[in-house]
């Protein structure tokens, strides 16, 4: 494996003291506590926050689902395997 450059190494560090500087937030002390963060993140995301795309549809979900069915015919012992 090759070693890192000098480059990379100064890139690195620059890293490293940069996360030193960040400010980190302390570890919630009750659920309450993390579920009001995690909803203040949605709100201030918005529908960034929401899973899945807009209009979306189900995009391979049909194929997904054709193939778990195959795989599960194929361990039951059915005669599929193709």
């Amino acid at each position: 494996m090759a070693r890192a450059t000098a480059f990379e190494r100064a890139y690195f560090e620059r890293v490293r003291r940069q996360n030193e500087q960040l400010d980190e937030p302390a570890v919630p002390a009750s659920l309450a506590e993390m579920f009001d963060r995690l909803e203040a993140m949605r709100r201030l995301h918005g529908t960034l926050a929401n899973p899945g795309v807009a209009d979306g549809g189900d995009g391979d979900l049909a194929s997904h689902l054709a193939y778990l069915d195959r795989i599960h015919r194929i361990g039951s012992g059915g005669a599929d395997r193709t």
